[in-house]
């Protein structure tokens, strides 16, 4: 499943590198010491990716103690090395 997914992620990498867009999701868990977050987001379009909750890497300008579990955030990824990493990200009200 693993393989799969970063089969999928490299296949897309350039689609979502050119065209940034925002999805939205709520924190679920933060990992402030390996710039990790765990978010369930929603479909995300440009990698046909269906809702599901997962970890994610954060860019080091994001801080992440601004960011607590049950947060509504809505954020832009893109994929490196076969993993998708946060570029952006902010609070929904």
């Amino acid at each position: 499943m693993k393989r799969l997914i970063v089969v999928f992620l490299g296949v897309f990498s350039a689609f979502v590198y050119a065209s940034p867009e925002w999805v939205n999701g709520e924190v679920v868990r933060i990992d402030q010491s390996r710039s990790r977050i765990v978010l369930k987001h929603e479909y995300i379009p440009s990698i046909k990716m269906a809702p599901m909750t997962m970890p994610f890497g954060v860019v080091k300008e994001i801080p992440l103690d601004q960011y607590r579990p049950g947060d509504k955030v809505r954020f832009q990824i893109k994929v490196v090395d076969g993993t998708l990493d946060i570029t952006t990200m902010e609070k929904l009200k």
